[in-house]
């Protein structure tokens, strides 16, 4: 937690940099580390004040940190409306300041639009009807990449929910373990190899691995007799935890 300044030295220090005093000299007479003051300014908000110009007593105080905030809530991904009833209960005090404020609307309308970007950008949630579906397209012999573009989710989201989740990782392998024609041979992608050796990192089966990531295994069989550094790669994975003889 960032450390804070001690009353009497916060009191000094604010009602030096309130004339204007550069912050270095201020410091040096009280004897204190620079960055001390700034690690105390990241939550007090009075003293970020004093140090960007602005009298933390004075009215203009209270629109500038009502803007930061705003700003804040908008970066963080809230729509103007949430951030509006966060703040202000719903009023419009933001829409004033933009009409009345070029700057502040033009800040507003680039954390936004940096939040919009971000969120398409973001993969989608894997939640439990997304899960329900996946596994249904999987059970019916659908290849996984296939599968969690049906549902509208990228291949990392499923693997990352895999490792860390040991039920998605029963379930999806009950749902390919009767898998009689995975997907033709030659037709996997690098995300499917790339799944493919995350399962068998930590599994150590080839067969399972395959099908889990939707590749026929006998693809991975003629991988291998064809590919001998893909061969020495997987027995590699599948021997790393055997114990030395």
């Amino acid at each position: 937690m960032p450390d804070k300044l001690p009353p009497r030295i916060r009191s000094h220090l604010l009602a030096r940099l309130r004339t204007g005093e550069a912050v270095q000299v201020v410091v040096e007479e009280l004897g204190v580390p620079v960055r001390e003051v700034f690690r105390a300014a990241r939550t007090d908000t009075g003293l970020a004040l004093a140090l960007a110009g602005v009298d933390p007593d004075g009215i203009e105080a209270v629109g500038v940190v009502g803007r930061a905030e705003y700003l804040r809530l908008l970066a963080l991904g809230a729509s103007p409306s949430l951030a509006s009833q966060i703040l202000f209960d719903g009023a419009g005090q933001a829409n004033t300041w933009r009409s009345e404020q070029s700057a502040f609307a033009a800040a507003c309308d680039a954390v936004a639009t940096a939040s919009v970007k971000r969120a398409e950008r973001r993969p989608s949630r894997f939640t439990p009807e997304r899960r329900r579906q996946f596994l249904e397209y999987l059970q019916a012999e659908m290849a996984a990449t296939k599968a969690t573009a049906e549902v509208g989710i990228t291949s990392a989201t499923v693997y990352q929910r895999r490792r860390r989740d040991a039920d998605c990782a029963a379930a999806m392998d009950r749902a390919t373990a009767t898998r009689s024609t995975p997907e033709p041979a030659g037709a996997a992608t690098d995300a499917q190899w790339t799944a493919f050796y995350e399962h068998l990192a930590i599994h150590g089966v080839l067969r399972q691995a395959a099908l889990a990531a939707g590749i026929r295994p006998e693809a991975v069989y003629d991988r291998r007799r064809s590919d001998t550094g893909f061969a020495k790669q997987t027995d590699h994975l599948r021997l790393r935890d055997e114990p030395a003889l």
